[in-house]
């Protein structure tokens, strides 16, 4: 089974429970907080203080307590798990604590076209996401199941950042046309950027 593992500072005269570790800056201890995940991917921390996370193969679990519950989120959307491919990355709005709404990347695939990263915002509900929208869709598809990112950050501005990998294919990377290779900065609704390079180039 997967472990999740979180990296907690120790206090300089605090007592070393668990496995340390140093670094020229600080000192950590090594504690798990949940057991039974399967290939857990990213970790978002709630205001209450729970976290949700997400496993590869397609469920958006919530750790309370320090306890992983048994009933996944609800809602999450429809994904492939295939090679490195699934539920990837989770993050919370800015502003979550009052509008609820976050962002999962995960692998999507179209029989006919092929697999891509995609990001869909959605409210979280309790224990289910509603309001759930794809607002970015990496194309053209692949036919590869590697490579897929879909690592988010925002900005300082509330622009989100989506990183999309090369699907195993370099070169894809280097053209201009092609959303495979590249770092998208976009709005909350799936829009680019205003003042992104090349927004006026086709």
């Amino acid at each position: 089974m997967a472990t999740l593992l979180a990296l907690a500072g120790l206090a300089a005269a605090g007592p070393a429970f668990g496995q340390t570790f140093s670094s020229d800056k600080a000192d950590f201890r090594l504690d798990t907080v949940a057991e039974g995940l399967e290939h857990p991917w990213s970790l978002a921390f709630l205001p209450d203080g729970s976290q949700l996370v997400t496993e590869r193969e397609g469920r958006l679990r919530r750790i309370e307590n320090g306890e992983l519950q048994d009933k996944p989120i609800a809602g999450v959307p429809e994904l492939v798990v295939s090679g490195q491919g699934g539920l990837l990355d989770v993050l919370l709005h800015p502003d979550f604590e009052n509008n609820r709404t976050l962002f999962l990347s995960y692998a999507h695939k179209i029989s006919r076209d092929g697999l891509t990263t995609r990001v869909a915002r959605a409210t979280l509900d309790g224990d289910r996401l509603s309001e759930v929208e794809v607002i970015f869709e990496a194309l053209p598809r692949g036919n590869t199941s590697r490579h897929f990112a879909g690592r988010m950050e925002f900005d300082r501005d509330g622009n989100l950042y989506v990183a999309v990998g090369d699907r195993g294919e370099m070169d894809r990377a280097q053209a201009t046309d092609d959303d495979a290779g590249g770092v998208h900065r976009l709005t909350v609704d799936g829009a680019p950027a205003p003042g992104n390079p090349f927004v006026d180039d086709p």
